[in-house]
């Protein structure tokens, strides 16, 4: 009888599995506490791309907060209030992570460590204040001969280098454009606030392109392209290959199953003709 019961249980169908596969996440790294200014900028990133951040899955990185104490629960709702969806906190101290837990957050174990804390003043650079929305990939600048930021740990007070960082003290204008040489995996996210985003290697589905002016891939185009986030409605979008998730240029955009059969898998412009998108073979 009892080997008649582990055979019925065998044979019972499996209610689950459990998979250790990371989907793409856009990773939210305050650089301050203080929840009206995230409000405020985060507003006016989803306003210029409404779209691309609907039902987004957020994972809220608290490395650069130390352990400044934050209202995750008031972040949390806030989030849901702008459809986005929080789901858990990376790096948070023993303080932030009791916070997150109540709030409904998972917490994420991750080997990473967290950050070195900001050096104090005299030591480093100051921290710019405001959040970020994007973790960029290490990537190589057009031109600028150096290595990526994943080459080597970064100095004190040093930031690992981003897409295309803000203007220097002297006012000097951020480097127009950024060249990509190496594969965009699914989860990374590129940025570049300023010039052409040029990759010359496959965008794996999953991946995130934005730049606010034109986007070249030299290569397939698998994941998520958005060009003129800024409102730019003169830029292109240029793959060889197109097999794109979603693609956007100045808040219009176009679906996987939107993209006509004979442009799919061939090389293609994508523009702003009318008030909408239109494709065309190069």
């Amino acid at each position: 009888m009892v080997s008649g019961r582990r055979g019925e249980k065998r044979q019972e169908q499996q209610a689950f599995a459990l998979k250790g596969t990371m989907p793409a996440i856009t990773m939210l790294c305050l650089r301050t506490a203080d929840v009206s200014a995230i409000e405020r900028q985060l507003a006016d990133h989803i306003s210029q791309m409404p779209h691309f951040f609907l039902h987004l899955p957020i994972l809220l990185d608290l490395a650069e907060l130390g352990d400044e104490a934050v209202d995750l629960g008031a972040l949390a709702q806030l989030l849901r209030k702008h459809n986005l969806v929080p789901i858990a906190v990376r790096n948070p101290s023993d303080a932030q992570r009791e916070r997150a837990v109540a709030a409904g957050l998972g917490v994420l174990r991750t080997p990473l460590s967290r950050s070195p804390r900001q050096a104090a003043p005299g030591e480093g650079s100051t921290p710019t204040p405001g959040p970020v929305a994007v973790a960029p990939a290490a990537a190589d600048r057009a031109g600028a001969g150096a290595a990526p930021a994943d080459r080597g740990p970064a100095g004190p007070g040093r930031r690992p280098r981003e897409a295309a960082p803000a203007p220097d003290a002297a006012g000097e204008p951020p480097p127009a454009g950024l060249t990509v040489r190496h594969p965009v995996r699914s989860g990374q996210v590129i940025y570049v606030p300023h010039g052409d985003l040029v990759v010359l290697s496959p965008v794996s589905s999953g991946a995130e392109l934005i730049a606010n002016d034109n986007i070249h891939v030299y290569a397939p185009l698998r994941g998520r392209a958005m060009a003129g986030a800024h409102n730019n409605a003169d830029a292109s979008i240029f793959c060889m290959s197109l097999e794109a998730e979603f693609v956007s240029i100045a808040g219009r955009y176009l679906m996987a199953d939107e993209i006509p059969d004979e442009h799919r898998g061939k090389p293609a412009r994508i523009s702003v003709q009318n008030d909408g998108l239109v494709i065309t073979r190069l």
